[in-house]
């Protein structure tokens, strides 16, 4: 890790939102499972001053949805260069990569991940992407590994017993 502060936390979608699994229906719809208590995580983070992104390359209603359940406003899809969606969403809000988190699972993610300030992969990512992450979480992907995350990172920053006050008193 080489940053104090971290203002965005960049998640890939299949394998760290989700368990890496693509159910289908008889009709061809994708459904997907997605994590409660990641998505509670999110939330506190963002009430934290902490903004949160999804760039994933493929494209699902499901994500969408997710998303704007959660209040997440960038939300990349179909990204073959995950990359290039980063330092494009760098650009559009005007934070430095360096400032950010990135949660890849899988060897696409590994280039933005390298340019961000903490990488985190989930604890069942691929074994080049544990090896290079700055943590990996003891959770899987989609059983709870952001929601982990975002605790690493809300302890990193100071702001856990802040963000646990609304909870505990």
């Amino acid at each position: 890790m080489n940053t104090e502060t971290i203002r965005y936390l960049v998640l890939d979608a299949d394998g760290v939102l989700t368990d890496c699994r693509l159910y289908y229906t008889d009709d061809g719809r994708e459904i997907k499972s997605f994590n409660v208590r990641d998505g509670h995580g999110i939330k506190l983070l963002m009430r934290a001053g902490i903004g949160v992104a999804i760039i994933t390359g493929r494209y699902s209603k499901a994500v969408e949805h997710r998303a704007k359940d959660l209040q997440i406003q960038y939300v990349v899809q179909g990204a073959k260069d995950k990359k290039a969606a980063l330092l494009e969403f760098s650009r559009q809000v005007g934070v430095g990569p360096e400032a950010m988190a990135y949660m890849g699972d899988d060897v696409v993610d590994l280039p933005a991940m390298a340019l961000c300030g903490m990488s985190i992969a989930p604890s069942d990512a691929a074994d080049m992407v544990r090896q290079r992450a700055d943590i990996v979480t003891s959770q899987r992907g989609g059983h709870g590994a952001v929601r982990e995350a975002v605790e690493i990172i809300l302890k990193h920053l100071g702001l856990f017993e802040k963000a646990m006050e609304r909870y505990v008193g």
